[in-house]
């Protein structure tokens, strides 16, 4: 008997510059991120993702700090991430690529399931919503007609236009005019699509699709479990607890350049956990 398990963080946002920051800080936030990443990398996975801002600026530094913890901490499995906005405020998506070694989107097929991460981001700090570029989109559609019935995976930063929580807001989700949704209906088995950006726990059906949306992790520092089982997909929200880690935010956040704790992060209280059978999740059929 097959399980994939998948382990996936929210919003990072890992800043190495804090405004006026003080000892305490600085302090606070090392603590915090240290402690969170091993946490996270020492849950047991095929996979750990990332849906996007890892980093808070962009800048390399950012991104060697948390990739320096996934290779020295990451005993199993693999570390994947999706681009997001902030990731790319200072430097280019061919920069981060070389750095990282990740290609911006891409499919991995396994036995039990599919995982597409794409690419949403744009290279312009002055517009955060999403866009993906005519060469991803023939991709995208590529994949959608390719795996028959099985069942995808999707992670990316942004969220498909009217689907979780704020998505119909200005610049939070990928760009309306794609019509993301009419590409991803071509799929005909069961989809998951994950998503950050929003900064609040949503979860959202249409037809055969159900969309994830994760908090930022200063706001809720948790992780998603997905656990896929012959017919069946779980998902929980696991709050980590090896350090105190609210107390440390409310102390370093103040210091992070345009971030705002979301007041509604949590939700509705129904976007923490889900379970889908896969068997009646297909394309023009219903439980």
């Amino acid at each position: 008997m097959m399980i994939m398990r998948l382990m996936v963080m929210g919003d990072l946002h890992y800043s190495s510059e804090l405004i006026e920051a003080d000892d305490q800080m600085i302090e606070a936030r090392e603590d915090f991120y240290t402690d969170y990443l091993s946490e996270f990398l020492a849950f047991s996975a095929d996979y750990h993702l990332s849906i996007g801002d890892l980093t808070h600026a962009g800048e390399l530094s950012e991104f060697d700090f948390i990739m320096s913890k996934v290779k020295s901490e990451l005993l199993q499995g693999e570390f994947l991430y999706a681009l997001g906005n902030h990731d790319t405020h200072t430097c280019s998506k061919a920069d981060l690529q070389a750095r990282t070694g990740q290609y911006r989107y891409l499919a991995i097929e396994e036995e039990e399931a599919v995982l597409l991460v794409l690419d949403t981001a744009r290279e312009d700090p002055d517009h955060w919503g999403g866009m993906i570029d005519e060469e991803q989109l023939n991709w995208l559609r590529e994949q959608m007609n390719r795996y028959g019935h099985k069942p995808l995976l999707v992670f990316a930063h942004h969220p498909v236009y009217a689907t979780t929580a704020r998505s119909t807001e200005p610049m939070m989700s990928i760009d309306a005019a794609l019509d993301i949704w009419s590409i991803l209906n071509e799929h005909q088995g069961p989809g998951i699509f994950f998503n950050g950006h929003n900064h609040v726990q949503s979860v959202f059906q249409r037809d055969h699709w159900h969309f994830v949306q994760l908090a930022a992790v200063p706001d809720i520092p948790a992780v998603l479990l997905v656990n896929l089982q012959e017919q069946q997909l779980s998902i929980n929200t696991i709050l980590l607890k090896g350090t105190p880690y609210q107390e440390l935010a409310n102390i370093f956040v103040k210091g992070m350049y345009d971030y705002e704790p979301h007041p509604d992060a949590k939700g509705d209280g129904h976007s923490a956990e889900l379970l889908v059978s896969l068997s009646f999740q297909k394309k023009g059929m219903t439980p």
